[in-house]
């Protein structure tokens, strides 16, 4: 009767020691507050893998290819006793009743002011957040939750706008650090 246990069976040796090495990679990235992505994860145990089959090398071990799928990743998951857990970050609020009030109002405005769709203009500015961390990350079964993170706040923001009509256009404006005033 063949055993169970994944060193039981005959399977690459290479694997299981860079299964070993991913898990406390993994554990290593949680103490330090880092999440990590499916992705992330696949690409360093690709990574690790080569590192153990290069080692390996001049024992004489034969390597098999190793491409990190679906099916290793899930499979590692369940023997890792991994699970997703979304990360709490910043609570954004908003004022719904003065959103729901406001289209009323700016028509009122418009309007009394008599003014043309060519006058009337609507910009919003948008940000990318370049340095941005995953928002999940994976953890063992046993962890309930995740340790706090510091979110990036590094970003680039962008002025977008254009004129009612949709004839006239603003030039894009690009912020990347503004500046900060000086208490007087």
């Amino acid at each position: 009767m063949a055993a169970t246990t994944r060193e039981g069976k005959h399977h690459n040796p290479n694997l299981v020691e860079m299964e070993k090495l991913l898990t406390a990679w993994l554990e290593d990235q949680n103490q330090r507050n880092v999440p990590v992505s499916l992705g992330v994860i696949q690409e360093k145990a690709r990574q690790l893998y080569e590192a153990v089959a290069q080692k390996k090398k001049g024992e004489g071990s034969g390597s098999e290819p190793f491409v990190a799928s679906r099916g290793w990743i899930n499979r590692f998951r369940v023997r890792a006793s991994l699970h997703n857990l979304k990360l709490q970050g910043e609570a954004a609020s908003a004022d719904k009743e003065a959103a729901q009030e406001f289209p009323s109002c700016l028509a009122g405005i418009i309007k009394d002011g008599g003014y043309t769709a060519d006058q009337v203009f609507n910009v919003d500015k948008t940000g990318l957040f370049w340095k941005r961390v995953p928002s999940r990350t994976y953890i063992s079964k046993e962890e309930e939750t995740a340790p706090g993170h510091k979110v990036s706040k590094e970003r680039l923001t962008l002025l977008l706008g254009s004129n009612a009509s949709g004839d006239f256009k603003l030039k894009l404006l690009l912020v990347y650090l503004a500046g900060k005033s000086k208490g007087t």
